[in-house]
């Protein structure tokens, strides 16, 4: 005990351990102590005499991790509407300190941040154009200004239940991770810094409670309902948690080390099996033709066309990226109808500058101005999206159809809207966030927005053979690097969160240094895409959250390790990358021979399907449900075959936890997507090495020096078609390009079925 007492001393960190009674969710009192390293430590509150002794058990689990647990027991008195708290308090502390709570929290939030109603849209004056500080929403944040700093959030807030730090004076590190719940339902944790943030104090708490306000999007102000437990003599809780503590000498240290630990506390994970990628596919693709056509003007819309952004959006969420699929796996009808949607986008779709307007509507075109609908304001991340599917889809046009030539229409509209990207970065060396499309003009400045814009442009430059567009794409890709990456946050991927950090920049980033690598050739890239994926780790889901037995995806037995987090202003977690198939992931690992990237994507793609709602099996939503309104302003649906939501909801922050709204979202992309480019079974033909992505089962019967022999099982209802990838250890320094699964091999499953496959080595 006493050793460990003395590493914590000798990291500045004092262990400590808190009871606090409120009223409401109005803290009222509070008692409090400090660890001495012994194995009992006792509270005693004034004025009521209540006693609480803390059995402590720590235990030292190799050189700077250590365990703790704590047993509270109410040995005298009784304390209503209360909860405990493990406590740690760092007596030398600094604004400066990057802060970390995974899906939640980056830099500790800590930017200018204003009060805007949802979908928010920076307006004033000093927040636009060039040279201005990035703006965040209203979301739980480390103060920039005098007064109160602190962040209290639920572990159901974040993607693993964790907060680290990064001190740059010391050079020092610290990863606390909890679990989700004791007894007492789900925990809080919490950082507080003190008026002149000279020290800070990291709480862990059963329950949670908090103190008086709590977030509901984009507003940290609506009054908290929780409450505390009443405990009687006698009654105690077990609160667990370990320590982290190594040398940290960049941000980029903290999420390395965060990745080999994330489910220390919380296991590994079970993936269930619940319909192939192939049947999906195939309930998407039905789907898509009769609900996401629009017949009078050509083209495949995002959604059910009930409004300007459920319609028409050329990226982010569809548009040029819903046709891929289409053209890659589809019917007759299918591609036909994606290249129609190519002909109405290259129809009148671009602006004067080469930018794509970003929304259609019943014939006319919108911009990304959620407050007045203003043609011009347009998110550059869709115009990179749109960039980089069409030069994907081309070289696929080219692989699928020798005689096909593909319009001049859509090449000289493709070409203008790399040029379009040539010139922003000539002129302000970045790309913004929001531009006039008109003009080419920056709205807002800075953030990651368009951090796929890189892989776009060095496609377009090995498409046309045009060099100056790799240049701008390397030249792109390094100053997000060097002002974003190594900063530790990406932001402004999403149209509707200012410029709060978020994951969809992060992956889209990701997929430019593989791109980049694929390219040139040039390992630097694989460098710098480990330390952006080891970032993007911090959005996926570790562990299965468990949702409430009466939610819907309670009584559907949901899982949630590989979904992921959209960004820390609206909390929920996804079916998948938004809008994405995280095939870089996959190409990741063979560059690096890492298996985690491989793990992370088996864990994403191997969960989306769950979410898609099924004839035999339909997801209930709500339909018109808001924080506040009464039941009979809202009502439950059953959304049909073919519909996913984005919501995988396990945070309280809109729809009640374990529960979707009633809508057909962009995650279908993402899994029919996913179909097209990450193999469902991926078999390295020496070694015997094989991981199982898809919905089915694998076991190696024999594997020696002459073959292998595998049994695949597909424990469905539903027949499977498994996209397979075989090559030697030797083949993964190979680039693998676009389109790498057309034509490859695919395994039929009968459902309930299996098959042997017999590989001989050579």
């Amino acid at each position: 005990m006493n050793n460990i007492k003395m590493l914590l001393d000798n990291n500045n960190v004092k262990l400590g351990f808190k009871t606090e009674k409120y009223e409401n969710s109005h803290l009222i009192d509070a008692c409090e102590t400090e660890w001495s390293g012994t194995n009992d430590e006792y509270m005693r509150s004034e004025p009521d005499g209540t006693i609480w002794r803390i059995a402590v058990e720590a235990t030292r689990i190799s050189e700077g991790i250590v365990d703790i647990h704590a047993n509270f027991v109410l040995e005298r008195g009784k304390c209503s509407n209360s909860n405990v708290s493990i406590l740690i308090r760092e007596q030398q502390w600094s604004k400066d300190n990057f802060v970390l709570m995974p899906a939640a929290v980056y830099n500790g939030n800590r930017f200018k941040s204003r009060d805007i109603a949802y979908p928010p849209q920076v307006s004033e004056t000093e927040d636009l154009g060039i040279g201005t500080q990035a703006v965040i929403t209203d979301v739980p944040r480390l103060n920039i200004n005098e007064g109160i700093s602190e962040i209290q959030l639920l572990t159901r807030d974040l993607s693993t239940p964790a907060i680290g730090y990064y001190k740059p004076a010391e050079s020092r590190g610290l990863w606390l991770m909890t679990q989700q719940s004791t007894v007492l339902g789900d925990s809080g944790i919490k950082i507080e810094e003190n008026e002149d943030r000279s020290s800070a104090v990291i709480s862990v708490s059963a329950p949670c409670v908090r103190r008086d306000k709590r977030y509901i999007i984009c507003n940290t102000k609506f009054p908290s309902e929780d409450k505390g437990v009443d405990f009687k003599e006698g009654d105690s809780v077990k609160l667990n948690i370990r320590l982290y503590l190594f040398r940290c000498s960049r941000v980029q240290d903290l999420y390395d080390y965060f990745v080999d630990i994330r489910k220390d506390l919380t296991g590994e994970v079970k993936l269930n099996s619940h319909i192939p990628f192939s049947k999906a596919w195939e309930i998407q693709q039905k789907k898509y033709n009769e609900q996401n056509w629009e017949d009078e003007h050509g083209y495949y819309s995002v959604g059910l066309r009930e409004s300007v952004p459920a319609d028409w959006q050329i990226g982010w969420v569809g548009g040029l990226m819903s046709t891929y699929p289409m053209i890659f796996e589809g019917s007759q009808l299918s591609r036909a109808r994606a290249l129609k949607t190519f002909e109405f986008a290259f129809s009148g779709g671009q602006d004067k500058t080469g930018f794509f307007y970003g929304c259609g509507h019943q014939g006319k075109w919108y911009g990304d101005n959620f407050a007045d609908n203003d043609r011009n304001w347009h998110l550059i991340r869709k115009s990179s999206d749109a960039l980089y599917f069409t030069v994907k889809q081309f070289m696929l046009l080219k692989k699928q159809y020798e005689d096909f030539t593909i319009p001049e229409k859509w090449k000289d509209g493709t070409r203008k809207c790399a040029d379009a990207f040539v010139r922003l970065w000539k002129i302000y060396g970045q790309f913004g966030q929001f531009v006039d499309s008109e003009t080419g003009e920056i709205i807002v400045d800075g953030s990651t927005s368009a951090g796929i814009a890189p892989a776009g442009l060095a496609l377009a430059g090995q498409f046309f053979g045009e060099k100056t567009y790799l240049d701008v794409a390397e030249a792109a890709a390094n100053f997000f690097y060097e002002n974003f990456v190594k900063k530790g946050f990406t932001t402004g991927g999403p149209g509707e969160i200012c410029q709060c950090p978020d994951s969809e920049s992060a992956f889209g980033l990701l997929e430019s240094f593989v791109v980049l690598y694929e390219v040139t050739g040039n390992r630097h890239w694989v460098d710098k895409a480990r330390d952006m994926a080891n970032q993007c780790f911090t959005w996926c889901v570790s562990y299965d959250f468990k949702f409430p037995s009466h939610s819907t995806f309670g009584s559907l037995d949901m899982h949630t390790a590989g979904s992921v987090y959209a960004n820390v202003q609206n909390k929920h977690s996804a079916p998948g990358i938004c809008t994405l198939s995280g095939d870089s992931l996959f190409k990741l690992y063979r560059a690096t021979g890492d298996v985690k990237y491989l793990e992370l994507i088996r864990e994403m793609a191997h969960n989306q399907v769950q979410y898609l709602s099924r004839e035999d099996r339909p997801i209930k939503a709500l339909e018109g449900y808001w924080p506040g309104k009464s039941k009979e302003h809202w009502s439950e649906k059953l959304m049909p075959a073919g519909w996913m939501n984005e919501r995988v909801q396990m945070s309280d922050w809109l729809e009640p936890i374990g529960e979707v709204f009633y809508s057909s979202c962009w995650c279908e992309i993402s899994n029919m997507l996913t179909y097209m480019e990450v193999p469902g079974l991926y078999v390295q033909l020496d070694t015997g090495f094989i991981c199982v992505i898809d919905n089915i089962e694998a076991v190696i019967l024999e594997n020696d020096y002459k073959k292998l022999v595998l049994k695949l099982i597909n424990p469905t209802e539903f027949d499977a078609k498994v996209k397979m990838l075989s090559e030697k250890s030797s083949d993964m320094s190979g680039i693998l390009g676009q389109n790498a699964l057309w034509g490859c091999r695919e395994i039929n499953i009968k459902a309930g079925a299996n098959v042997i496959m017999e590989f001989i080595k050579s």
